[in-house]
């Protein structure tokens, strides 16, 4: 499946959706990528480069084990 192509309505879209939120979540980003039916990765990139402070996607991942587990190991 082919991603559809950054036009100017779509990129209007996008800086519609987000608005004036900094740094743009991660929860936004996916929202937002349900919305234009595009990947949160090209949303996260499109914002990037528009000059949009944009959270990373690794810092928003939650803790695969918790500390307990994490001690064990």
């Amino acid at each position: 499946m082919a991603l559809p192509k950054w036009t100017d309505e779509r990129t209007n879209q996008l800086t519609d959706f987000v608005g004036d939120e900094a740094p743009i979540s991660q929860a936004t980003v996916a929202e937002a990528a349900d919305q234009l039916e595009t990947s949160t990765r090209s949303i996260s990139s499109k914002l990037r480069k528009m000059g949009y402070e944009v959270e990373l996607a690794s810092t928003a991942t939650s803790r695969t084990f918790s500390e307990d587990q994490e001690a064990t190991l």
